[in-house]
């Protein structure tokens, strides 16, 4: 008798406002092993989670309305956009390129160019595109943030046939070179998957085939002919044709870089790990990242140690469910998951059918100035 009347105390004790404050400070798993504790807890009023601080340790997604010049930001943690601004005339009509910390670096019409910082909202102008060429440019990628003091390197890719042309500026230069490719047609990179620059100053690119290229800049010009090397054999002609987008993204411990590739049929993903060892390409599939989580989307990704209990080896993607909630696909299961914290469940699925990707977005670390 005296076990059953401390039950009922021990689930009846707490208040619950008490329980609503307490699980709103929880994210991720932590909040569903909380609900599991008992019936009380799982019914508790859900009060709105804190917004995130700016030191949070998870990338944001960061969508662009450019029609209106309306930006906002989404925590995939808490699972709640925490932040709109509203009307920045800069904005409207801009495309995202790509992103690197706090800067983005965004084009406007066929020759305009210039970086964005969305937490101060700072400028800096880049000049126009040469007039000949304009921007037919499919990806774009930048050494380091523009208001550093090393050298920044801004670099778009243009698609043509087979190796990509490359415009170049260092960001301090009046007018940008543009670098006719004189490579064999052994590479091809039509989509130019997410360029990545290394403080080497080489970029990988991801070719269509799945093989791997990299641009190595002269450190103190644009206007000198970077090189391009090639390394790798490619997929079978059966997976490249199930390949609907692939993402890259830094592999920091490894010293290479992560591709993840999503599939045309039901949106099934792979990972493969791009490592290059003297003169020969390391690639190998891999099922784990180390309780790492990733944040996938073009022009923007980021490898980060597990930020919130329940999400290593997980990869979020610029997807959207119902009601702006956002997905991640989980490596263990092979399983799309979202944390609804508004209706106390988890949403699930095998495929990507019923997912919604905005037109403009991007994976930003933010961080203070």
């Amino acid at each position: 008798m005296e076990d059953a009347n401390y039950d009922k105390l021990w689930s009846d004790c707490i208040p619950s406002d008490v329980l609503g404050l307490i699980s709103s400070h929880l994210v991720a798993a932590e909040y569903f092993v909380f609900r599991a504790v008992c019936k009380k807890w799982r019914y508790a009023p859900l009060m709105a989670p804190p917004p995130p601080q700016s030191s949070s340790p998870s990338p944001c997604l960061m969508t662009l309305h450019k029609e209106t010049g309306i930006v906002e930001f989404f925590d995939p943690v808490y699972n709640v956009v925490t932040t709109h601004k509203t009307g920045i005339q800069k904005l409207r009509g801009a495309r995202i390129r790509s992103s690197k910390v706090n800067w983005l670096l965004m084009s406007h019409g066929n020759r305009g160019m210039f970086f964005f910082n969305p937490i101060s909202n700072g400028i800096i102008e880049l000049p126009d595109l040469l007039e000949e060429h304009e921007n037919s440019c499919s990806a774009w990628t930048f050494s380091c943030p523009p208001d550093s003091s090393s050298d920044c390197f801004v670099v778009g890719f243009e698609a043509i046939g087979y190796v990509p042309n490359v415009y170049i500026i260092k960001v301090g230069d009046t007018e940008w070179t543009y670098h006719y490719s004189l490579n064999p047609g052994k590479f091809m990179a039509t989509g130019c998957n997410n360029p990545l620059f290394f403080k080497n100053n080489s970029i990988y690119l991801l070719g269509d085939k799945g093989n791997l290229g990299t641009l190595r800049i002269n450190e103190n010009s644009a206007a000198q002919r970077p090189r391009w090397k090639f390394y790798g054999s490619y997929f079978p002609s059966s997976k490249q044709q199930l390949i609907r987008k692939a993402y890259t993204a830094e592999d920091i411990d490894n010293g290479g870089m992560l591709a993840v590739i999503l599939s045309r049929e039901k949106g099934d993903v792979e990972v493969w790990r791009y490592k290059i060892n003297g003169k020969e390409l390391e690639r190998e599939k891999i099922t784990s990242l180390d309780n790492k989580t990733l944040f996938v989307s073009s022009g923007g990704s980021y490898l980060k140690t597990c930020v919130a209990q329940g999400l290593g080896n997980k990869i979020y993607f610029s997807m959207f469910h119902d009601n702006n909630k956002g997905v991640f696909y989980c490596l263990a299961n092979c399983n799309y998951y979202s944390f609804d914290y508004s209706v106390n469940k988890a949403y699930s699925s095998p495929n990507i059918f019923n997912l919604v990707q905005p037109r403009s977005c991007i994976w930003i670390e933010p961080e203070n100035d």
